[in-house]
């Protein structure tokens, strides 16, 4: 029987397999930008462990907030710098950088077969070169810089094909949404996505990377393409500079490998897609809000931020020849700075400005709402981006999701508006024609590796005191609350955690009035998948500061709940039933046996739900988190000889 690329990748990085069956893994790279690796190195500094297992292996750069907005965030961005520079690290700065996801594939900081991680839940673009790639919090951040090491659960692999005849105006955007409407938001939790067939072999590295980027709206741990020649021609220059023999095709999945779901999709009868709501799976055809007038559009992001991008929407501007319409806003924003020159010498970006664009250097800002295009109360935007969560471009707003061609004709219209086939057709001959040769270019680095001595630093961190889960009870029976109405990406530049609490679930659709008893509570009863969207940390700090230590709900998004174990706080995922009848009678106080695994409450019967915890969550519980434990883990395999 073979084996998929998954299994391969795991069993080439494989240093050990723990009791309940999760992986510790060696990894070859460890990404880091200014908004969640701040923390991670003012919190190794406290723990006395501010080390780096390779600095070759790890790269850091600014692409949130490009440039700094304020005060606030040009800390972070200091702190990046100046602790890159110390550690031997190479930065990407203000001028060299660019949306973190683009910038790494084009600096070849990804091969196939290789595992790396990032505080970035959109680190799944990366599995577009056949590779392990994932989000992570920040506390296994800390964790990957200064052991090299990542836990890794057992994932399921869900193969996709796409086949048939790929209409001119359906795009890699409108597949990828077509998916997750399919498979829903959580449907490929804790999985890889596999894609292929006939069209994913048709498409460009970029189109490849832009499936990728949006596993994670499916719940993916990583999304992952094989290699073939395309893969080779991308990657070939970087590889060649670097005289490393590298074998591309190895790690791709034998033609035998049994997979966990198959899904097939033919392309041939689909037509262009965008979302309406606040999900992404939430999935209509362009034609269902034909006509639908907005006031932005945005072109840009880690998702569609690419040359490719870039020159099908100015494709659309050059075929129909008219201006942004007068009641519209148009932001373009190319991925990274090299993306930006390409797109000068290529002359479009002369078409975005002659059509009334605004074009922007690099940046994430727009996207998650922080900067350069945040919206209005009641404000429309059509955005090439990857989440359209209650207030994700701003607070009020609502964000419609779509591949560039629907975004760059919508900007002109003036309303929602379906790409005809003969402007979408034109937009690709466009961008044929007009196309430069570009492939990816390594920067160099210092040579600086010196081990670290983890037993050595294990003495000097040590587990916190387990502390009771049981205690007064809030109720938020959303389902699908995300992150950013856990704490609102406004917040994220802070650095102090103390800050997050008093921001806790603002967004969120809680009562003024009742907002108070959140602040009194020990434990949040919530709706189903809680904690979707970003693989930020700070939302587990926010409950923490607002008082909040357990969550129980009926199903977590993968990266949050990693991220309360990591900071020892605790996820209880009990069945339905019983989560319908505690919002039913809503008990005020719930009795947690977190060792027993079950939770009792009086309301006004008796109730009682059991859930488990594997070994390793066990653990971070009685350490207090995940630090300690990790360090334990370095220790024994530095002695084994495997690290």
């Amino acid at each position: 029987m073979g084996k998929t690329a998954f299994q391969k990748i795991i069993d080439a990085h494989l240093k050990q397999t723990l009791s309940d069956g999760r992986f510790v893994l060696g990894l070859d790279w460890v990404w880091g930008h200014e908004i969640t690796t701040p923390n991670a190195v003012l919190d190794a500094r406290l723990r006395g462990c501010d080390v780096v297992f390779d600095p070759q292996k790890v790269k850091t750069m600014i692409d949130h907030v490009n440039p700094a907005k304020d005060t606030a965030s040009a800390v972070q961005g200091k702190m990046v710098r100046d602790w890159s520079k110390e550690h031997g690290v190479e930065f990407l700065d203000v001028g060299r950088n660019g949306v973190c996801h683009a910038v790494i594939p084009e600096n070849g900081w990804i091969r196939p077969g290789n595992i790396g991680i990032m505080g970035d839940s959109h680190t799944c673009t990366h599995g577009a070169f056949c590779a392990l790639a994932a989000g992570v919090g920040t506390t296994e951040l800390e964790i990957g810089i200064i052991t090299g090491l990542w836990v890794c659960p057992p994932q399921k692999v869900i193969r996709v094909n796409f086949s048939g005849k790929l209409p001119a105006n359906v795009f890699a955007k409108d597949l990828i949404l077509t998916l997750i409407k399919q498979l829903g938001v959580k449907g490929a939790t804790n999985a890889v996505i596999e894609f292929g067939g006939p069209v994913i072999r048709a498409m460009s590295m970029e189109a490849r990377m832009t499936m990728t980027n949006m596993a994670v709206e499916a719940g993916a741990t990583s999304g992952m393409v094989m290699v073939d020649q395309t893969t080779v021609r991308y990657l070939l220059p970087v590889i060649n500079s670097s005289g490393v023999p590298v074998d591309l095709f190895g790690f791709n999945s034998d033609p035998d490998a049994v997979y966990d779901q198959v899904v097939e999709i033919d392309v041939s009868k689909l037509t262009p897609v965008i979302t309406q709501n606040t999900s992404p799976g939430d999935v209509v055809s362009v034609n269902v809000l034909a006509n639908k007038p907005i006031n932005q559009v945005y072109i840009g992001s880690c998702t569609n931020g690419r040359i490719e991008d870039l020159r099908l929407a100015a494709g659309v501007f050059v075929r129909i020849g008219n201006m942004v319409h007068s009641d519209v806003r148009c932001v373009v924003v190319p991925a990274t700075q090299r993306v930006y020159r390409q797109a000068l010498a290529e002359g479009l970006l002369e078409v975005f400005a002659r059509a009334g664009c605004y074009v922007s250097g690099p940046t994430c800002g727009a996207c998650l709402g922080m900067s350069c295009g945040v919206i209005a109360p009641g404000e429309v935007c059509v955005s090439t981006t990857n989440r359209n969560f209650p207030g994700r471009m701003g607070v009020g707003g609502m964000v419609h999701l779509a591949s560039p061609v629907t975004a760059a004709i919508t900007a002109i219209m003036g309303k929602i508006t379906e790409p005809s086939i003969s402007t979408a057709a034109f937009a690709r001959d466009y961008g044929r024609r007009n196309r430069m040769k570009a492939a990816p270019t390594g920067w160099s680095y210092e040579d600086r590796v010196i081990c670290p001595d983890y037993s050595k630093l294990l003495e000097v961190v040590r587990g916190e005191e387990v502390k009771t889960f049981s205690g007064r009870a809030f109720y938020l029976p959303d389902a699908n609350v995300d992150t950013d109405q856990i704490i609102p990406a406004k917040y994220l530049t802070e650095t102090d955690k103390s800050v997050f609490g008093k921001h806790c679930l603002e967004d969120a659709k809680i009562a003024s009035e009742d907002r108070p008893k959140l602040f009194s509570s020990q434990i949040l009863v919530a709706g189903d998948n809680f904690g979707c969207g970003s693989s930020r940390e700070h939302a587990p700090w926010a409950l923490v500061g607002a008082g909040i230590r357990c969550v129980i709900a009926s199903s977590f998004a993968r990266i949050f709940e990693n991220n309360m174990f990591a900071n020892g706080l605790l996820c209880i995922v009990l069945s339905q039933d019983i989560i319908r009848k505690l919002f039913l009678d809503k008990p005020e106080e719930i009795l947690v046996d977190w060792e027993k695994g079950y939770v009792t409450a009086i309301c006004p019967m008796f109730v009682k739900g059991t859930f488990s915890l594997s070994d390793y969550q066990r653990e971070m519980i009685k350490n207090g988190g995940s630090v300690g434990i990790m360090l334990k883990i370095a220790a024994d395999l530095q002695k084994q000889g495997k690290l």
